[in-house]
């Protein structure tokens, strides 16, 4: 059945889908929740486990909205804050491609420590 709705709410076009909310409303959701329940399902029981509390992570985010522009808004800064905050991808590629150049160049913290040759006496 979940297989079912699934395949029912990817026929849908965007446009369709927009029709569907204005008639229906009540389908439409019961058809979105099947597919995010889908959609949540990962390829181990801990992957599962994480996709669902990233998904209800954003749905308590999205309860703040009152209407359709403010949770667009809040959706727009989860990804942001996900792809450009501190402790974003790009910040984690960044600080990677650093230390892969620095290595590459001998400039790293690791580079410093070169390595001594002491006499010992006889």
């Amino acid at each position: 059945m979940a297989s079912i709705s699934k395949t029912k709410f990817a026929s849908y076009s965007p446009a369709g889908l927009c029709d569907l909310y204005e008639k229906d409303h009540e389908l439409f959701d019961k058809l979105a929740d099947e597919a995010i329940k889908q959609a949540c399902v990962g390829k181990t029981p801990d992957e599962t486990i994480k996709l669902q509390q990233l998904q209800w992570s954003i749905d308590m985010h999205l309860r703040k909205g009152k209407t359709p522009r403010e949770r667009m808004q809040i959706m727009e800064s989860i990804f942001y804050g996900q792809v450009f905050g501190d402790d974003g991808k790009l910040a984690k590629l960044r600080s990677c491609c650093t230390e892969l150049v620095r290595a590459i160049n001998g400039t790293g913290p690791e580079a410093s420590k070169k390595p001594k040759l002491r006499l010992v006496g006889k």
